[in-house]
């Protein structure tokens, strides 16, 4: 999400909500991403944009995995959940307040959060306020699906990747992926088959990546993955040996398709400032698998 239209969004939020931390955080049922935050002096351990943590050992999990509503906790040292989290006693968190942020669709992207370190009085008012500002979160998350996501797979774009490094902090590699005789297809049996072909393709890269990797389509035919990992050489080889195997079989598919995949890494450190050169040591190393003999995997080396 663009930071400057988030951080203008919590700035609001504080001058209502004031001498508390205030921050927007991604959830999934595994992670939880603080995305932006204000730390105000509020005696609360600082956080870190783009910070990732369990989810199980966040606040926030009683909004994902429970109804989904808002919650109050103005004393969470007494609550008997939050008594027993270790990050409340870390963090010096004394009082929460959180409140949903929603997809258009309904499916729930995250929540809008504000914790201090003494007990709380926060009302249902507040609720009010906060829950407004998450419905215009949810306004700004749709404008910039309309901006980086493809429309046909879902996925991201190509734009994303630009924005991705912006705010990286970690090694990695970047998967080109593009697929063998793809074009015989929309030959034989129209454009509509050739999309439902490239929408299965995302469906199987998801499946074996997850959705905490960014995946891109690039366009056409061609995708990526960003895989930010420690081990993200090794894993990169065994991730684009299960592509190639999975992008090759087509056999209980409704059509009688013949398509696979050729494969192009490329690896990159923790602040990676040429993402453009990145990019085309990935495409360099996709063109060397095709030339190899197409449905295998290359990696760049200079």
């Amino acid at each position: 999400m663009e930071s400057k239209t988030v951080q203008d969004l919590l700035l609001l939020v504080n001058k209502i909500i004031k001498g508390k931390t205030i921050f927007l955080g991604e959830t999934t049922t595994d992670t939880f991403t603080i995305v932006k935050v204000l730390n105000e002096d509020s005696g609360i351990m600082p956080f870190q944009d783009n910070q990732q943590i369990d989810i199980k050992g966040s606040f926030c999990q009683q909004i994902f995995f429970g109804s989904q509503e808002p919650l109050i906790i103005n004393n969470t040292k007494t609550h008997p959940f939050t008594c027993q989290l270790p990050i409340t006693e870390l963090a010096n968190i004394h009082s929460y307040m959180g409140v949903p942020v929603f997809y258009k669709n309904g499916n729930m992207y995250g929540t809008l959060c504000a914790i201090g370190s003494e007990a709380g009085k926060f009302t249902e008012e507040d609720i009010e306020i906060l829950t407004s500002f998450a419905n215009l979160f949810t306004y700004v998350i749709e404008l910039e699906k309309l901006s980086y996501y493809d429309p046909l797979t879902n996925l991201y774009n190509r734009r994303y990747i630009e924005q991705f490094f912006q705010n990286n902090h970690d090694n990695g590699s970047l998967l080109f992926i593009d697929l063998d005789d793809f074009k015989s297809i929309n030959d034989t049996f129209g454009h509509d088959v050739g999309d439902n072909v490239l929408m299965e393709v995302g469906k199987r890269i998801m499946d074996i990546v997850g959705k905490d990797c960014p995946i891109i389509r690039l366009g056409g035919d061609e995708f990526a993955i960003i895989l930010p990992a420690k081990n993200h050489t090794i894993h990169s080889y065994q991730i684009a040996d299960q592509l190639n195997q999975v992008l090759a079989d087509w056999k209980t598919f409704e059509y009688p398709i013949t398509v696979s995949a050729s494969i192009g890494i490329a690896h990159y450190q923790k602040t990676c400032t040429n993402v453009k050169q990145l990019m085309k040591d990935a495409d360099y190393a996709l063109y060397k698998a095709k030339r190899s003999g197409k449905n295998q995997y290359v990696s760049f080396t200079s």
